[in-house]
């Protein structure tokens, strides 16, 4: 029997310290993603990471979002993430 109410997709968000070549002080980010494979979640941030220009990233926090965001800029990031694209937030020190 079909169901309205559709499973809500989960959305996970990393918390990093990262670095680009010669920077001694980290930039936090956020990424927001959807991946099916736990396994490769952590590989698929940091290629994205690196294809960003990031040349060091420290994982702090992995974890899912699974209802939308209150505030921007996690609300239009999760929104990105939800169309299968990765959301990359920067954060000024």
């Amino acid at each position: 029997m079909p169901t309205d109410n559709p499973e809500p997709k989960t959305v996970h968000l990393i918390v990093a310290d990262v670095w680009k070549k010669g920077e001694e002080e980290p930039l936090q980010v956020h990424v927001l993603l959807m991946n099916d494979d736990a396994d490769g979640l952590v590989e698929t941030a940091l290629q994205i990471l690196a294809n960003e220009g990031y040349e060091e990233a420290e994982l702090l926090e992995i974890g899912t979002l699974t209802s939308e965001p209150e505030e921007e800029p996690h609300l239009s990031a999760w929104k990105t993430a939800l169309t299968g694209q990765a959301a990359l937030i920067e954060f000024d020190q």
